[in-house]
């Protein structure tokens, strides 16, 4: 199917998780950058401690950097605050750096959080994507990042 015919809402990646932990335990794993380098990530990648830069407001700059384990290589991506509204939503631009060091194309993506009974439901969204490989792509890396955070909250995946 040719890139012009594909749907916008086809381009969206929506992952929702349910965690039996209380919101502020969640928020906190989500927007502490300390926290990051222990769920951050695929299998197979880390995020070494200290290569979390993140100002967590409004406006304010992130970058960091993310290791495949078997080859050594660097990806690094970084991008812009744009809402935050503790402890429900927290919304942020997400881009890839090139190998030039130019930056790749653009996403949105919130973390939505709600209080359900004894736990927490988040609500995940990220795009548009240029394409539905490149949706699906950050759809395996993130569930298996979300797994690791149930993991770091003492939690089943």
């Amino acid at each position: 199917m040719p890139e012009e015919s594909t749907k916008s809402e086809d381009l969206m990646l929506v992952i929702v998780r349910e965690f039996p932990v209380p919101i502020a335990a969640l928020w906190s794993a989500l927007t502490d950058p300390d926290q990051a380098p222990d769920w951050w990530g695929p299998h197979g990648f880390h995020v070494p401690r200290g290569s979390v830069d993140a100002d967590p407001e409004i406006g304010g700059l992130y970058r960091a950097c993310m290791i495949n384990d078997a080859t050594g290589e660097e990806h690094w991506w970084g991008g812009v605050h744009t809402d935050i509204e503790p402890p429900a939503l927290f919304v942020f631009t997400h881009a890839w750096d090139k190998p030039d060091g130019t930056r790749g194309a653009e996403t949105e993506a919130a973390f939505r959080l709600e209080e359900i009974g004894g736990g927490t439901r988040m609500t995940f969204s990220q795009g548009p994507f240029e394409s539905v490989e490149s949706r699906d792509g950050h759809g395996s890396g993130w569930r298996e990042s979300f797994d690791r955070l149930a993991d770091h909250l003492g939690v089943a995946a």
